[in-house]
């Protein structure tokens, strides 16, 4: 399997990207955090990832809307100084759009990716891959 490594860790970005590949449905809601912490006195550099996906189907004439979760995954990492250096550069040259919101402080940086069918899904993958497959590589 593609998002996998050889140690059968799950590849979070190469998942989602699997999935947008490979699902028939067009309205794949997506909802990405990335939160990276420098305050942490037992974990200095630290990071949490949140990805939730959803799929709604809209069957107006049937007077029903269908939603069902599929995927909810959550990851923290402590990080190298190097690691947190690297990724916090990604980070803080993400621009503010209807699918990114910023927000910073002096402890923290927070991204938050929202997109609403698998075409937005697809082009935020495509963007920020640089960023997204960075943190992949973090577990081999």
């Amino acid at each position: 399997m593609t998002f996998m490594n050889n140690g059968a860790n799950i590849k979070q970005f190469q998942l989602l990207k699997f999935i947008n590949e490979n699902c028939s449905d067009d309205h794949v809601m997506s909802k990405v955090s990335v939160v990276l912490r420098r305050d942490k006195i037992e974990a200095p550099y630290y990071m949490i990832t949140k990805i939730r996906l959803s799929s709604c189907i809209d069957m107006e004439e049937k007077g029903l809307i269908h939603a069902m979760d599929i995927l909810n995954h959550v990851r923290r990492h402590n990080l190298s100084e190097e690691a947190y250096s690297e990724i916090r550069e990604l980070a803080v040259e993400a621009s503010e759009s209807d699918m990114v919101k910023v927000s910073k402080d002096d402890m923290q940086i927070k991204l938050d990716f929202m997109t609403r069918n698998d075409d937005e899904f697809k082009s935020l993958l495509n963007e920020y891959h640089e960023l997204f497959d960075m943190i992949d590589n973090l577990i081999g």
